[in-house]
């Protein structure tokens, strides 16, 4: 079967610093990132969206340091034949397509984040590269279509 998907549209959704805490009291290589995404399709559009918000944390606190936001929405052909949507949720045939998607997007918000903290003090730390397992096992537990943006 030949699949064909492009990217529909791709945005930043939100960025935020906080530039008066005290970063001479952490360790910049030491902070954490939390990972949030969320997967919607429409069937009618042939249309998968995915929304990634990213927050950099001192790891010692849950106070967000900075947090990076992005939602891109994807066309599928054939999109039936690739999601099946259930009652909760959606079943994918190809998670190697999803997997793809789920990369993108995680490219794009390592790309605005080091645009956006160039010249702070958190343009030393590093994004951690993400297993695909991870992300596979918090995907499973899908929304369904009435949470689309």
């Amino acid at each position: 079967m030949e699949i064909r998907y492009k990217i529909e549209s791709m945005e930043e959704t939100g960025f935020r610093y906080s530039p008066n805490f005290n970063y001479d009291s952490i360790d910049i290589d030491a902070v954490t990132y939390q990972f949030e995404h969320n997967l919607v399709p429409n069937a009618e559009k042939s249309e998968l969206a995915l929304g990634m918000k990213v927050e950099i944390t001192p790891g010692k606190s849950n106070e967000i340091l900075a947090e990076e936001s992005v939602y891109a929405i994807f066309k599928i052909e054939p999109f039936d034949k690739v999601i099946q949507i259930k009652e909760g949720g959606f079943r994918t045939t190809e998670t190697l397509l999803i997997d793809t998607f789920v990369s993108i997007v995680i490219g794009a918000l390592r790309g605005m984040l080091i645009k956006n903290l160039k010249g702070t003090p958190l343009a030393k730390s590093v994004m951690p590269l993400i297993p695909m397992d991870v992300i596979r096992q918090n995907t499973a537990r899908l929304t369904d279509s009435t949470l689309q943006k």
